[in-house]
This record gives C-alpha cells, sequence and structure tokens, in this order.
C-alpha cells in the first residue's frame, strides 16, 4: 500500500513538472511570437528573462538593419538604467565611509555648486531621489541644438553650463522631479572622492565584482567606436528608420553618471536579479535604503536609482527605464514573481513619444504573458 502511494505521488509531481514545462514552453513561444509581430514597430528587439528555475532570451528582428541580425549577444544602450548602477556605486562609498547621503552637494563640488540653483542646500540624498529641484540639460533647447549641429562628446563643463544660474523647479525635497543632472553631479562627486574617477570605479566595484562579462560603461572614456557587437541606432522618421548611430553614441559618451552603459540584456536581467533577489551586490542596509521611495502625488514612484510602478494588473515592478535617440530599454525585477524581464529595441524613444509608448505597452504585454 504504501509502494502504491509513493508510485502516486511520483506521477503526480511528474505530471506537474510537465505542466509546468509545457506552460512555460508556450508563454516562451507567445512571447516570441509578441516580439516578431512587434516589428512593424522596431527594427530589432530582445528580451532577457532571470528567474530562479532558470535564465533566457529571445530576439527579433536586425542589429543592422537589412546588415546583421539581431543575436542573443547583441549590445544594446542602456540609457538610464545606468542611473541604477551610479546609485549603487555611491551606496558602496557610503559604506566606505567616502560619500555621506546626507551631506550638502557643496561639500564635494563647492565651485561647481555656487553656479547652480539650490545648489549650496541640496543634499546627495535628494540628487539620487530626483528631490534636488535642479532644472534638466534636456529643458535647454540651446543643449538640444548643440547636440545635433556641434561636436560630441561634450565635456562635462558644457553639459554643466545648461543648467548654469538658471531657476529652479521647487524646494529641494518638496516635489519629485526627474532630472539628469542629478546623476551628472552623483557621478562628479564619485570622482572627487575615488581615486580614479567613477568610471573605473563602477567598472572595477559592481560590473567585474559582479561578473558581468558583456557591460561596458562608456560615457567619459576616449572611446571613439562602440564596443562589438553593439547595435546600430535608429529613429523612425516619416515611416523609415534612419541611422543615428553616431549621434547615439556621442550622447552617451557625453552623459556620465545618468547614462552611459552599453551591455547585453542578459547581463542587465542579471544584475537587478543579483542586487534585489540574492541581494548580493550592497549590504542589506543600504539595499532597504535604496528601496525607500518617495513619492509623487501619493504613489511610491521613485528610490535611489530605482524606478517603482505597478503594471496593469498590480504586479510591483522595481527596477528602471531608458530612453536615447536610438535605443530604448525596460529592466524591472517582479518581487512577487522572483523574476526579472529586460526588454530592449535599438529604436530611439527619447524623442519619439509613439515609439516609447509603443516599446512601455509591448512591455507590459509580455509581463502579462510571462507573469500573471
Amino acid at each position: 500500500m504504501k509502494k502504491f502511494i509513493l508510485l502516486v505521488v511520483v506521477i503526480f509531481i511528474t505530471s506537474c513538472s510537465n505542466d509546468d514545462s509545457n506552460s512555460s514552453a508556450d508563454r516562451k513561444a507567445l512571447v516570441q511570437q509578441k516580439l516578431d509581430k512587434a516589428l512593424s514597430n522596431f527594427p530589432g528587439l530582445s528580451l532577457s528573462v532571470n528567474t530562479a528555475s532558470g535564465n533566457y532570451t529571445l530576439v527579433a528582428g536586425d542589429a543592422v538593419i537589412n546588415e546583421k541580425p539581431m543575436a542573443a549577444s547583441a549590445l544594446h544602450y542602456m540609457q538610464s538604467i545606468s542611473k541604477t548602477f551610479t546609485a549603487v556605486a555611491v551606496l558602496k562609498l557610503k559604506e566606505e565611509g567616502k560619500i555621506n547621503l546626507d551631506a550638502r552637494v557643496n561639500t564635494y563640488l563647492p565651485d561647481i555648486c555656487n553656479h547652480l540653483p539650490n545648489g549650496n542646500i541640496i543634499t546627495v540624498r535628494q540628487l539620487l531621489t530626483m528631490t534636488s529641484g535642479l532644472p534638466d540639460y534636456l529643458d535647454n533647447d540651446q543643449f538640444l541644438n548643440d547636440a545635433v549641429t556641434g561636436p560630441l562628446p561634450m565635456t562635462s563643463e558644457q553639459v554643466l553650463s545648461y543648467i548654469y544660474n538658471q531657476p529652479a523647479k521647487f524646494a529641494p525635497g518638496t516635489s519629485f522631479g526627474y532630472c539628469n543632472i542629478n546623476y551628472h553631479l552623483l557621478a562628479l562627486i564619485i570622482d572627487r572622492v575615488t581615486p580614479n574617477g567613477h568610471r573605473k570605479y563602477i567598472t572595477d566595484k559592481i560590473i567585474n565584482t559582479i561578473g558581468l562579462s558583456n557591460t561596458y560603461y562608456i560615457a567619459g572614456s576616449a572611446s571613439t567606436m562602440a564596443p562589438q557587437g553593439t547595435t546600430a541606432s535608429y529613429l523612425e522618421i516619416d515611416g523609415a528608420f534612419t541611422d543615428m548611430s553616431h549621434l547615439q553614441l556621442g550622447t552617451v559618451l557625453t552623459f556620465i553618471g545618468d547614462d552611459g552603459i552599453v551591455a547585453s540584456v542578459q547581463d542587465i536581467a542579471g544584475f537587478y536579479y543579483r542586487l534585489l533577489h540574492d541581494k548580493t551586490v550592497l549590504s542589506p542596509a543600504s539595499l532597504e535604503e535604496m528601496k525607500v521611495a518617495v513619492s509623487n502625488q501619493g504613489t511610491p514612484i521613485y528610490g535611489l536609482g530605482l524606478y517603482f510602478y505597478k503594471t496593469n494588473s498590480g504586479l510591483q515592478a522595481i527596477g528602471h527605464e531608458g530612453s536615447g535617440i536610438g535605443a530604448g530599454a525596460y529592466a524591472f525585477y517582479f518581487p512577487s514573481k522572483n523574476t526579472s524581464v529586460v526588454l530592449c529595441t535599438n529604436a530611439g524613444t527619447l524623442t519619439d513619444a509613439i515609439k516609447e509608448k509603443q516599446l512601455r505597452t509591448l512591455y507590459e504585454e509580455i509581463t502579462g504573458i510571462l507573469l500573471e
């Protein structure tokens, strides 16, 4: 009788395992269909999923239109997803006793702060949480004109000049206002307190330590070419995709701290999984501090380099998104599902609101298939 019961249990477990396997395969097939169908809107797409039971990557379209199909190993511009890396670096330096999050920024950057609105009263934490009230270089029409017509990359001094002596948007700590210059300043603070600068610190202490073998922090470097394997970058203009690779690279090289990372989707999915699931990137106390989110209109929205949002079905997501002149990306970890999902395209979403909405909708549809 005991042998019979044991046999029944084994058969039941095996059946459930097969059902789970079939379900997973079906979901992956549905997601691949979604990616293929979305090629009416995007030149190429890459998706990576990281779970406790395994990881996989799906691709569609071209890395270089009509020349090179998208490969699982393709490198993508991660845009503002780089902000999470910068925030992790700041928190590591806090653990080392080199940065005080509640110190005023002028403790580290006195000369620069004299030219910034709110410059002598904002804190490091307010930079991290986007509550500094600083204006953004993207708000300055002259910056946009110079980015398109002038030489790239720009120096840090030139980037800062677009916000110098401009009015503040609000008093520090009184509101939320997403602003790229916050993270540019954080990179400069890291430069000030480390012997070899923020790029070397992020590369050594985060990228190499975690083992992200296909991740490169290129902002502020002397590079004149993207790392080998990087996709071309496109912007849809009048219904056709125009190659913007030169402008894309030049802007990414310019945007220290708030941009700068080129990586495979597998590496980025693994980064958020290690940070938020395995909890091996930061100390427990620093990770908890990182996840304390400020609110916008009563809804928690931004921690220290981490976006918080809920899917249409109510699933909590923690991570970041990125938009560039020739790229777009979503990278989030879903705590209730122990899963990170990264979606990247080589089509620009920064200046194309329609393309941004299409990518967001695609990400929502894919996570709906995979997680709900």
